[in-house]
């Protein structure tokens, strides 16, 4: 199969699966899981032309980059509120919950009547359009490497001192690359084993920078929404630090893995 017709098949799964997955949230009425669903599925899509962007015609990957996010951000508040009362509920005084519900009640309202715009861009029907030179030069496995490459230095290089005053930010663009990267994995080079231990060790520093973001979020809830719980931030400051500390480690243990790997596949 050529290059271009590759990529395109790849990048077309996804699209249909952006408008399978959103049906199924309005078949779910918006339940936890499926709002869940429906965000992972953006992600893998984003993830992808995020990876073919050097190839994608322009004016395609900004329409499907702009698309993808403002349907993503449709559902960011109201998951945001949902995974904090799930995760941090037995903490929770009954009226921080009687709150959060107040504070979901009028977000699910304009989300239903926001997936009727939503609905209207159909991403099974996008055309995906390569650069004209994009097919064959370089070879498409040469290029496909480079860009791996170019991918795991945007994470090993993602730049401390610039968000040192925004842990939040800081945390939300580790994880940001290590999912994009863990589904180029998944979805590209899932026949490549030597990246089978450096998956486990993303997937061991996303599952503690997701609960360290989501702390983040939730302290900044507090403050926003004037949340008068004292036991609550107490229980959130003490898993801020635990959990900075443990992300901190597994980050490095990634970056030195990733720095390994790119070393071994150069020789």
């Amino acid at each position: 199969m050529k290059p271009g017709v590759e990529i395109s098949k790849n990048i077309k799964h996804h699209l249909a699966q952006m408008d399978l997955y959103l049906d199924q949230m309005v078949t779910d009425d918006y339940n936890h899981q499926s709002i869940h669903e429906y965000r992972e599925a953006i992600r893998r899509l984003r993830a992808l032309i995020y990876f073919y962007k050097p190839v994608l015609r322009n004016s395609d990957f900004k329409d499907l980059d702009f698309i993808s996010k403002r349907n993503f951000d449709h559902t960011s508040l109201i998951r945001e509120i949902d995974v904090f009362e799930n995760g941090y509920r037995d903490f929770m005084l009954p009226g921080v919950i009687a709150k959060l519900c107040d504070l979901k009640a009028p977000l699910l309202t304009k989300l239903k009547s926001d997936v009727q715009m939503m609905k209207t861009f159909n991403f099974a029907q996008f055309e995906v359009r390569l650069k004209p030179s994009s097919s064959h030069k370089p070879a498409y496995e040469i290029w496909e490497k480079q860009r791996h490459f170019e991918v795991i230095q945007a994470f090993i290089n993602i730049d401390k001192v610039s968000n040192a005053e925004n842990l939040e930010r800081y945390i939300h663009e580790k994880r940001t690359l290590v999912k994009k990267l863990r589904y180029v994995h998944q979805i590209l080079m899932q026949d490549d084993k030597t990246l089978t231990p450096i998956n486990a060790v993303l997937e061991d520093f996303q599952d503690v920078a997701r609960r360290l973001h989501d702390v983040c979020v939730n302290l900044r809830f507090i403050g926003q929404y004037a949340l008068n719980d004292p036991g609550l931030l107490e229980k959130l400051i003490e898993n801020h630090d635990a959990f900075l500390a443990e992300a901190d480690l597994k980050y490095e243990e990634a970056c030195r893995l990733l720095t390994q790997y790119m070393s071994r596949s150069e020789a």
